[in-house]
């Protein structure tokens, strides 16, 4: 085992590792928020599967629910997305298309393809005539004003939550992943405006680039937001406090 190695003097080659789970509690607009998003996926969903060929219209409308589980402000720009997909097809007179998805590949894609597949998904609509179009639209306009009023309170608990264990870690490196790139730039602009220097990684970065951030965060910054790009071809072990800001997520 990893935690039973030594050094030539007896020392542990791996310092043990300390793991606390932060609990919190919705407040009433993020619940009010959460029900709203539930009740829209749940029906979509339902009607999605009674016809083969738009269960994966089922599947992407989960997309939501994770998004609403990474940040309320992910959630927000995926609506945002689709409500501007929905819309285009609304103007040109064009009911939404299913075209298949594999699903089971997905977790093997690479970081970025597997954004630009989940944008592709977040457009698909069980919506068989203009007027339930319309009325889906009417939905996401709903759930985005929500989202506004969550994101102007600034009553968005999780966030609120990180903050205080920021502040809990005084000087030291912090390290906060996140599976979600609008999460990290969410955070990021968060961050950046209680005081603290901070710089990032994600997917859609080169190599080379990801390997500068490296030494930006070791030289310059307190705290990097990543997401799991990070863990490929460059070495944080200079930093030993890690904050996991979501964690991957399933409908289970």
């Amino acid at each position: 085992m990893k935690e039973d190695l030594k050094d030539f003097e007896g020392k542990p080659l791996f310092l043990p590792r300390h793991v606390r789970t932060i609990k919190f509690r919705l407040t009433d607009d993020e619940t009010k928020l959460y029900n709203k998003l539930s009740t829209y996926v749940i029906s979509q969903y339902n009607r999605a599967l009674k016809s083969d060929k738009r269960r994966n219209v089922a599947f992407a409308l989960l997309i939501l629910q994770r998004r609403m589980a990474s940040s309320v402000y992910a959630l927000k720009k995926s609506l945002e997305r689709r409500k501007r997909r929905l819309e285009e097809l609304l103007q040109i007179d064009v009911l939404p298309t299913y075209a298949p998805i594999k699903l089971e590949e997905v977790d093997d894609y690479a970081e970025s393809e597997r954004w630009r597949e989940e944008e592709k998904w977040e457009s698909l609509s069980v919506a068989e005539t203009k007027e339930e179009l319309e009325k889906e639209i009417k939905t996401l306009e709903k759930l985005i004003s929500m989202c506004d009023e969550v994101l102007q309170k600034e009553v968005e608990t999780k966030l609120n939550e990180l903050k205080g264990v920021m502040k809990s870690l005084g000087d030291e490196k912090i390290l906060i992943f996140t599976e979600s790139k609008d999460t990290l730039e969410y955070l990021v602009e968060k961050i950046r405006s209680w005081g603290y220097s901070v710089n990032f990684i994600h997917g859609g970065m080169r190599l080379e680039d990801r390997i500068e951030a490296e030494k930006v965060f070791k030289n310059e910054t307190q705290v990097m937001v990543a997401t799991e790009a990070a863990g490929e071809g460059i070495n944080l072990q200079f930093c030993h406090l890690m904050i996991n800001y979501d964690i991957p997520w399933n409908p289970n």
